[in-house]
């Protein structure tokens, strides 16, 4: 991306993220503060309900205490007529028709008088029969009227409420007799007093703030979460009714009377506590505003923004093309002559407009100017030292590299890759380790030698330790040594496939160094010697101490150990020839070698009999013949082990043929 580019974003990017987030704070601030203000308006309202419904549940008891007094003075006024009606020997009927006339014509609606044995023999209600009763099971209302026969009250206020027989709002208020213990009820309808509380203004309050819109619902609960006035209360509108989450606070403010507020996406719902004269809790008040008018307000903010928003892009884009160009254009220039710089084509001119200017992009081409002269000396130096070093690193690692490879003729090839790639450190050390040794050593070599030429002899020597040694690197053995016609190797370190597997590809190295040496009998007899090498091997396995061994100027790395001298014992017991292996090897090779065991043998350094095995070959093989023939003139060596038998029988009819042909 071009630096104009980049530029032409970033400005647009600040100022269109400025311009938001500006707008967001506007918008959150706007949207509290109308909740803020909903929530005051919402705990006014509630406040004033609190004192509608404190007014409209004092108003109704008021008028209910003057109806008590006016419904015993009744009753006291007909105990008086009904005891001169008696002692004037009134009939019962006609007392009756008469109290029937007075809840006729008053707004008495019932009237009940016993004699002393609570029965009521007088009332106004015909064909009715009725005792009172002391039990509260029997009579929940009437039995508590019985106590004016006792004399334990003179006067029974009832507060209104509803009859058990038929559900009607009744207020009962009953008298002692005057001449003689019995009971003088009065009751009315107390209906009125309902209508009276629904007409002294709290249910007309609340349908007044639900008639225009600002307040949704509108609840007053007692202090048992019974909804006094609301939705569905005394004939308002049904609407949905409180949801938990209103719920939950409405108990909470009339336990500990804290106003509270719960916001949901529509509505924000502010209750508070109601109280009483003596500011006691006697309920809460329930205000649910709608939200529809903050969101307006909240969604106008919003749109305001992203006009403004985009209004200010538009802007800072025209802006910042203009600035970029400005600023961009030298950075062109400057770019350019880099450029020209790294393709050695660098000019002075490049540079010349821009380094006339005052600001900063001006000193940048004058310093870049008198820098790349500088640089480019440096450079033509610099490529003469770096050629100078390049050649003598040349030599010098062409020098390594013989070295490395005279070194490596002197090391084995494990060895030599572990201390060449870091694994081991050429220092004196040490350890511990299970392998399997193997020596070698060619039978009465000194009278063989005796027989040949030192040239011949050398040629010979080196061949076979040429070729034993291409078959125990092949096998994966450390070679440790070479001593005269000897050779002392080991598997297991620095390298290890194994215990097992390091004891087998051993057993089969030396298999294999006996079958080359079988194959190379016939060049050493054509060299000139009498008597063959005959090579003995000794293969032990056991613990060693392996390492480098020395001073710290000149080491060797080696194994030794009663391990290595035992297999020392061993080649010197063996017959030429053939391969001799001790008890622990053959016990781990024994799956897969053939081996005969040979008498113990009793060697120095050891006190017990050593077991031996002479190894006679693979298991799993045919048993090696070696069919050998010699003429004057002729000699024939065949290896039926190593050696095709179609390729052997073609070659035989070929040398026939021609031999007939001759």
């Amino acid at each position: 991306m071009k630096f104009t580019t980049r530029l032409v974003l970033l400005v647009t990017v600040l100022t269109v993220s400025a311009t938001l987030v500006t707008a967001a704070l506007l918008t959150w601030t706007t949207r509290r503060a109308i909740i803020t203000e909903a929530e005051a308006s919402g705990e006014k309202v509630a406040r004033l309900l609190a004192r509608s419904a404190s007014l409209a549940s004092s108003i109704p008891t008021e008028v209910e205490s003057i109806l008590a007094q006016e419904m015993v003075a009744q009753a006291t006024i007909l105990g008086h007529f009904v005891e001169a009606a008696e002692r004037a020997s009134m009939p019962t009927d006609e007392i009756n028709r008469r109290l029937k006339s007075i809840t006729d014509g008053t707004t008495l609606d019932e009237i009940w008088i016993t004699d002393d044995k609570g029965h009521a023999y007088l009332h106004s209600m015909p064909d009715v029969d009725f005792t009172f009763s002391n039990s509260p099971q029997m009579q929940p209302q009437a039995y508590a009227f019985h106590d004016l026969l006792t004399g334990k009250q003179q006067i029974v206020n009832q507060e209104a409420r509803k009859r058990d027989i038929d559900n009607e709002h009744f207020k009962y208020v009953g008298v002692g007799g005057i001449d003689k213990p019995r009971i003088i009820q009065v009751g009315r309808s107390a209906k009125f007093l309902e209508q009276l509380t629904m007409k002294v203004g709290l249910p007309r309050t609340v349908e007044n703030l639900l008639a225009d819109g600002d307040i949704n619902a509108v609840w007053v609960f007692d202090r048992k979460l019974d909804a006094l006035v609301g939705p569905g209360i005394y004939g308002a509108d049904l609407r949905d009714g409180p949801n938990q989450k209103e719920l939950g606070p409405v108990r909470l403010v009339i336990a500990d009377g804290q106003t509270r507020h719960v916001e949901s996406r529509d509505n924000l719902s502010v209750i508070a506590p109601v109280r009483n004269d003596q500011k006691e809790i006697v309920g809460a008040a329930l205000v649910r505003l709608p939200m529809n008018r903050v969101w307006a307000t909240v969604q106008s903010q919003a749109e305001i923004a992203a006009v403004t928003a985009s209004a200010i892009a538009v802007l800072g884009i025209l802006l910042s093309i203009g600035v970029a160009r400005y600023q961009s254009a030298p950075l062109r220039e400057i770019t350019r002559a880099a450029t020209a710089l790294e393709a050695h084509r660098f000019d002075p001119k490049l540079l010349a407009h821009v380094s006339q200017r005052r600001d900063e992009l001006g000193q940048l081409a004058r310093v870049f100017t008198g820098m790349a002269g500088q640089v480019a000396a440096r450079e033509e130096y610099l490529d003469s030292m770096v050629k100078q070093r390049t050649e003598e690193l040349e030599t010098r690692n062409r020098s390594l590299e013989g070295l490395s490879a005279a070194l490596s003729k002197y090391l084995s090839p494990q060895v030599y890759s572990s201390i060449f790639s870091g694994d081991q450190v050429a220092e004196i050390a040490s350890k511990r380790k299970k392998l399997t040794i193997f020596l070698s050593d060619i039978a009465n070599f000194t009278a063989t030698t005796d027989k040949l030429e030192s040239e011949d002899l050398t040629a010979m020597l080196n061949r076979y330790l040429a070729e034993m040694a291409q078959i125990a690197l092949k096998h994966g053995a450390t070679i440790d040594k070479y001593v005269g016609d000897a050779v002392l190797a080991f598997f297991g370190d620095p390298e290890s496939r194994g215990v097992k597997e390091d004891a087998i590809a051993c057993v089969m190295m030396a298999i294999e160094m006996q079958q080359k040496l079988a194959q190379l009998e016939m060049e050493w007899m054509d060299s000139g010697a009498e008597r063959p090498f005959q090579v003995r091997i000794g293969i032990n396995t056991g613990f060693c101490t392996v390492g480098n061994f020395g001073s710290p100027d000149r080491m060797d790395y080696t194994i030794i150990g009663s391990a290595v001298n035992l297999t020392s014992r061993l080649e010197q017991n063996c017959e030429p020839g053939s391969i001799l292996i001790s008890h622990v090897t053959w016990s781990l090779v024994n799956e897969v070698i053939d081996a005969e065991e040979r008498p113990a043998l009793t060697v120095k350094g050891f006190g017990e009999p050593v077991r031996a095995y002479a190894v006679r070959g693979l298991k799993a093989a045919a048993p090696a013949e070696v069919i050998r023939k010699e003429l004057p003139g002729m000699r024939l060596f065949i290896d039926t082990a190593a050696a095709d038998r179609g390729e052997v029988r073609e070659a035989l009819a070929k040398v026939v043929e021609e031999l007939d042909s001759a």
